[in-house]
């Protein structure tokens, strides 16, 4: 018999409830939807029996969809949590959205629902044990790059920056990028196409939203330096721009156009968020993952499964996925180190990134910047070797 998961879906307004019922079909016979009109009954709901993911609306009487979901990422850290919002409220859910995992559009589309749960379902199942899941699951803000994000603020309340002058400064912190592109790629932006750089970003959220976002309480975990003596947050933001910089080289020596081009320099800028998230949120564990790569050598992610359980390929595939990335950078995420793996055959994103990685990721400054090593015979396999000279070359700073 198969198990069936679990939605919960709130909103206070008895025709959008009746609407998501009716919708319920689209959901599939692997869920089991339950439809309620409050938080506090949702939160009943939840003490009876858990569910898989939440779906609530953002106004309510009471208890808001914002309060509701931060009791809930706080009692059931391993539920994937989904905020309801009409297009009026916009800058109010996005100050929300260290509570959330996504952003939906009213009336929420259910099969777009099912899609995301399905993913968090499935690839939760691969990425470790319960204890690992609701770690990640706890993880909703990211760290900014101190210097950078003072930077950004100062443009943005001068009121003389222009888009391309923004887009030049997020480019350059992992933090914001993936926070712009988060909210830019999902559905409650409703844009027709998804965003890989982030001058599309910028462009289409508009200055205003972008204040709301960088001066928002809460949208940067204020982290600071990872308290691991050896390894900080410099030595990996220098290694992910090389890294970055290089797969855009490649996409270029590839005559793969400005926005091809972008998609890649966004992939090698974020290949690595997973280390961002496990070094800065448990520096303890990630200090042994250090000791261990050190004392017995190979690759990283063998040292951090040993550790974790998981891998930073996949905490980062795992975030980037469910946070709406276009799928290119998140199979960057996950394939860099294991590029053999990736559904998609000849160059790709994860393949610059992986060739970038292992030829120009290098950071002297640390040792485990060291350890990827090429897998040249998938290169072998594909037919590309002849290309791996003219990579090589492009590809230097």
């Amino acid at each position: 018999m198969v198990v069936k998961g679990r939605i919960l879906f709130v909103d206070d307004e008895p025709q959008i409830l009746e609407d998501m019922r009716r919708q319920a079909p689209l959901l599939g016979s692997e869920w089991e939807p339950e439809f309620l009109d409050s938080a506090s009954k949702g939160l009943q709901a939840f003490a009876r029996e858990p569910f898989s993911v939440v779906a609530t609306d953002l106004r309510m009487p009471g208890m808001n969809g914002a309060e509701f979901l931060e009791e809930i990422m706080a009692r059931y850290p391993s539920t994937m949590r989904l905020l309801l919002a009409a297009e009026a409220d916009r800058e109010l859910a996005v100050r929300s959205v260290g509570r959330v995992h996504q952003f939906l559009t009213k009336p929420a589309d259910l099969g777009f629902v099912k899609s995301l749960a399905d993913f968090s379902q499935g690839h939760g199942r691969r990425v470790g044990n319960d204890h690992v899941r609701e770690l990640i699951a706890r993880i909703s803000q990211l760290p900014a790059v101190p210097e950078l994000y003072r930077e950004i603020t100062a443009l943005l309340e001068s009121d003389r920056g222009s888009v391309d002058q923004l887009a030049a400064v997020i480019g350059r912190d992992i933090a914001m990028t993936t926070m712009i592109l988060k909210l830019a790629n999902s559905a409650f932006f409703s844009l027709r196409q998804a965003v890989t750089s982030v001058a599309e970003a910028v462009s289409y959220l508009g200055i205003d939203l972008l204040k709301a976002l960088v001066l928002a309480h809460g949208l940067f975990g204020q982290v600071g330096a990872f308290r691991i003596p050896s390894f900080t947050l410099q030595h990996l933001w220098q290694h992910s721009l090389s890294v970055g910089a290089a797969s855009r080289r490649i996409a270029e020596a590839e005559d793969l156009g400005a926005r091809r081009a972008n998609e890649y320099f966004t992939a090698g800028l974020l290949h690595d968020i997973g280390i961002l998230i496990l070094a800065s949120r448990f520096p303890e564990d990630y200090a042994k993952v250090l000791e261990t790569n050190q004392r017995h050598g190979g690759e990283l992610e063998a040292s951090e499964y040993h550790v974790f359980g998981v891998t930073h390929g996949e905490v980062g595939a795992y975030l980037l996925a469910l946070w709406g990335i276009p799928e290119p950078v998140v199979q960057a995420a996950a394939y860099h180190h294991g590029i053999s793996r990736q559904p998609v055959r000849g160059l790709s994103a994860a393949l610059a990134v992986h060739v970038a990685d292992t030829l120009y990721g290098y950071n002297p400054d640390h040792q485990i910047f060291a350890k990827a090593r090429l897998d040249e015979a998938y290169l072998v396999n594909l037919g590309l070797t002849g290309r791996l000279p003219i990579w090589t070359a492009a590809a230097q700073p």
